[in-house]
């Protein structure tokens, strides 16, 4: 069980009903794309400590969950905002760049940062509330509630158990690999890591051909059940 999963299933809202959380969950997303300041900054100020409290989560352990996000959202600002152009006068701060260009901030693109980054992290704090308190097994009521398809649902039940035997293929190969090469400096780790990733690769390849095989057959006998009425 992934460690979001375990949250998700201890959380002090288990009995309140999936739809109720749904809800509030789409509120806090239109909450993050309304571009209104002051309702994000609110939804920030309320919704870090209220998801912490619900899903008796250590607010620093839930703040280290942005570090890897943030890192790719900086990586995205700054190739949004960094541009080239021969006019300085378009930039709110340049470096030239051969005789004729510029390399720098435009004013327009300093000006979206913000409401961006803000829609973002929004965003990312209302995922992470639906995430902690709607578990997985509440997760598939409400596709049923909202009559979602029922091979869509099949196809996320299938997608949601591949993620874990991902996961306990990966763990298997790493101790197997461990006893047997024991990372105890740079060469021996690169070879047992480039190992892993090989024999990873060929065990996903034959899950994920098992996994076809077995959704063709089941897909092609509901079409000839819906044939033969």
């Amino acid at each position: 069980m992934f460690v979001i999963d375990r949250y998700a299933y201890n959380n002090r809202w288990t009995d309140v009903p999936e739809l109720n959380k749904f809800i509030l969950f789409i509120i806090l997303m239109v909450i993050s794309f309304s571009g209104f300041l002051p309702l994000q900054i609110l939804l920030i100020v309320i919704m870090i400590p209220l998801t912490c409290y619900i899903a008796k989560l250590p607010v620093l352990k839930y703040l280290r969950w942005f570090r890897y996000p943030s890192i790719f959202i900086l990586l995205s600002m700054a190739t949004f905002v960094i541009s080239y152009g021969e006019n300085s006068h378009q930039f709110l701060m340049a470096i030239p760049v051969g005789s004729h260009g510029y390399l720098g901030v435009f004013h327009s693109s300093a000006k979206q940062v913000g409401p961006i980054v803000m829609r973002i992290y929004c965003s990312l704090i209302s995922t992470y509330f639906m995430a902690l308190t709607i578990p997985f097994n509440q997760m598939m009521k409400l596709c049923k509630r909202l009559h979602l398809p029922d091979i869509l649902m099949e196809l996320i039940v299938l997608m949601y158990r591949f993620i874990f035997l991902v996961l306990i293929e990966f763990l298997t190969i790493r101790d197997t690999l461990d006893l047997k090469f024991s990372f105890v400096n740079k060469k021996k780790s690169y070879l047992g890591w480039g190992r892993l990733a090989n024999t990873l690769f060929v065990k996903l390849l034959a899950d994920n051909q098992r996994l076809n095989d077995v959704l063709t057959l089941k897909f092609a006998q509901a079409k000839e059940l819906d044939e033969e009425e």
